[in-house]
């Protein structure tokens, strides 16, 4: 099974985990659900191969809206998606180099 069908899963569980521990409150559920948007950002952005980031990040913030916080999951998928796109680059390959 490719990475991307991999990740597209493990997303998938982290999207429960998300809505499951959401209606809990506390601090520990903040640190939770910030680390929680920023991986589903990150597995999100390995299964489309980087060819999305609008909709990666724009489906973690309507995943944060239907978990009644939106601003953290903002706060957590901006950054990850930025950075990402900042690090994104062109795969080394030994044909493309210059002689």
């Amino acid at each position: 099974m490719p990475i991307e069908r991999w990740s597209l899963a493990a997303a998938a569980a982290v999207a429960a985990q998300i809505l499951w521990v959401s209606p809990l409150a506390g601090p520990l559920v903040m640190v939770f659900n910030f680390l929680a948007y920023a991986s589903l950002t990150l597995l999100l952005w390995i299964a489309t191969r980087g060819r999305r980031p609008v909709a990666v990040t724009g489906g973690v913030i309507a995943l944060g809206a239907c978990a009644l916080d939106p601003a953290l999951a903002a706060v957590a998928a901006l950054p990850t998606a930025g950075t990402l796109f900042f690090l994104q680059g062109k795969p080394i390959c030994a044909e493309s180099s210059r002689r």
